[in-house]
């Protein structure tokens, strides 16, 4: 394009491509470097470049969670499901030869503990499928140092344990509670795709799925695949591999946000979604305060778990009080649920970890990025420490406490 311009454009701003050497070069003195020794020239580009970014945006963590459902849900899922349900249908052809496969036959034999059981084997491998997935892209992505960097090499204080356990009923409550509304007024994927006109292909409602997978299988099966590798494989991921990248870029708040959202999506159903992102969100939380993956693992497992023990039918129903709570008295049930969450949130917040120095006066060592929970590495001369739980702290979780319980007691 030319640059010519007509005498009066003269005083405005005319584009001159630059010349290929000059463009951006850094300023330095070369002294009696040769000039034809591009390779040092080079290097001095490369180090005048403004330093990348850390970590990754959140369109990118949406590409990645796009790539771990489609590997997980779509194939993974589809092989495992076809390889554990011929595996269980090895005694039907047996039996029956290829009748096995007779539609009204094999309807009555899906509907069984057998093809239950085998579903569940399939959800399990699926999940850890994910979790060799998740490794590949925390060694690729994060670095060799992951396990430091998304804070998997250290557990809980003993204050943060018992915080944790304690706000435990109040989440469960809240889950319940917040489990009414969704399902009244959130669609399912099965109505979504009805709406559009388009099949359903028979699908229900996750809960209504998992519901079924866990009556009809064993429940030391339905506690490992329902409770245990949830816990450890989507933590590894969400909490682990995409908050470790987006924590490069964004504040802590942010990330929650987005981790929680993205958290939800990957259950596919709206209806579960929705509570997903809003378990994910407490779940994240944790994270922060403690500074320990091994503690959201420990809050996923149980919420997942505790449901496996009231709807097995082998097992106790251990939520029936919440039940009972909830239809007998319900506002006071829900206010009770959030002070105590509440209470237990702000103390976690209060003792929430620092990194320290070991010696006083001497500067802490700091993660690269916004809001990274990156542990310290050894020989830093820093340590993760938190303040002791201050005594309004312990009030108001002996508060939230003493009047949850006084609701359960009396409803």
């Amino acid at each position: 394009m030319s640059t010519d311009r007509p005498d009066d454009l003269d005083d405005l701003p005319t584009l001159r491509p630059l010349p290929p050497d000059d463009r951006q070069a850094p300023e330095r003195d070369y002294g009696e470097r040769p000039p034809d020794d591009r390779e040092a020239l080079r290097r001095d580009y490369r180090d005048a470049l403004p330093p990348r970014k850390p970590g990754f945006g959140f369109w990118m963590a949406v590409l990645w969670s796009l790539l771990y459902f489609v590997a997980t849900q779509l194939v993974l899922g589809v092989l495992f499901l076809i390889l554990f349900l011929g595996i269980a249908l090895i005694p039907e052809f047996r039996e029956h030869g290829m009748d096995a496969l007779e539609p009204n036959r094999f309807k009555a034999w899906m509907d069984g503990p057998a093809a239950h059981t085998a579903s569940l084997w399939a959800v399990g491998a699926t999940q850890f499928g994910g979790l060799a997935l998740s490794w590949l892209l925390l060694r690729l992505v994060i670095g060799r140092t992951w396990k430091r960097k998304i804070a998997l090499t250290r557990g809980p204080t003993a204050t943060h344990a018992a915080l944790v356990l304690v706000g435990m009923p109040a989440l469960l409550a809240l889950s319940v509670a917040l489990d009414v509304p969704i399902q009244r007024y959130v669609p399912s994927l099965s109505d979504i795709l009805k709406w559009l006109g388009l099949p359903d292909l028979g699908l229900e409602g996750t809960n209504e799925m998992i519901g079924k997978l866990i009556g009809g299988s064993p429940w030391a099966l339905a506690l490992f695949v329902i409770g245990v590798s949830p816990a450890i494989c989507e933590e590894v991921f969400c909490r682990g591999f995409l908050a470790a990248g987006l924590a490069g870029r964004y504040r802590a708040w942010a990330v929650v946000l987005m981790v929680s959202f993205l958290f939800g999506c990957l259950h596919g159903d709206p209806q579960q979604g929705l509570g997903a992102m809003c378990l994910g969100a407490a779940i994240h939380g944790t994270y922060l305060a403690t500074r320990s993956l091994w503690a959201a693992m420990f809050v996923h497992w149980a919420n997942n778990s505790i449901a496996v023990v009231h709807f097995h039918p082998r097992l106790f129903p251990v939520l029936n009080p919440y039940d009972r709570a909830l239809n007998g008295a319900p506002v006071l049930f829900v206010a009770a649920a959030l002070l105590l969450f509440g209470a237990v949130a702000y103390a976690l917040y209060q003792t929430r970890c620092k990194l320290v120095p070991e010696m006083a006066g001497m500067p802490a060592w700091e993660p690269e990025g916004v809001s990274s929970v990156e542990l310290p590495p050894p020989g830093s001369g820093t340590v993760v420490t938190h303040e002791p739980l201050s005594a309004f702290s312990a009030a108001l979780v002996v508060i939230g406490v003493v009047a949850f319980g006084l609701v359960l007691a009396l409803a």
